[in-house]
C-alpha cells in the first residue's frame, strides 16, 4: 500500500514521545504487514505503535494483520529511548507486504522539533 505522509501531522507528545499520521493510498484490503519505523537513520521500530483511523494503538511487530480501506490515516506513535533533541529530523516509515502481496512501500519526510 503507497503511503503518503500527513502533513503538519507530527507532534512531540512529550519529551520522549513523537507521533506523525501516514494516509493509505492504494486501496482496501485485509493485510499482512511488517512495518518498521526510522528516526534520523536509526531503527525505532521497537518503541512503536500502529493505529488505523484513530483506532486503539498496537505495538508495531512482525507479521501484523491489519484491516484498512483506502484514503484512512495510519497513527504511529514512537517511544524513543532518550528525549529527541530540537532541530531537524528525517523520519522514514517502511512498510513490507506479506500477504496478499509482496512487497515494500515507504514515506520520509524532514520536521523541525
Amino acid at each position: 500500500m503507497p503511503v503518503e505522509y500527513l502533513k503538519n501531522s507530527f507532534k512531540k507528545v512529550d519529551e520522549r514521545t513523537i507521533e506523525f499520521k501516514i494516509k493509505n493510498m492504494e486501496g482496501s484490503a485485509r493485510i499482512n504487514v511488517s512495518p518498521s519505523v526510522f528516526l534520523d537513520g536509526k531503527d525505532v521500530t521497537s518503541g512503536s505503535s500502529i493505529s488505523i483511523k484513530e483506532g486503539e494503538l498496537k505495538e508495531i511487530r512482525k507479521n501484523m494483520d491489519l484491516d484498512i480501506l483506502l484514503g484512512e490515516s495510519i497513527t504511529l506513535r514512537t517511544k524513543l529511548g532518550e528525549p529527541i533533541s530540537k532541530g531537524s529530523h528525517t523520519v522514514k516509515v517502511v512498510i513490507k507486504v506479506n500477504w496478499p502481496l509482496w512487497t515494500s512501500f515507504e514515506t520520509e519526510f524532514k520536521t523541525v522539533v
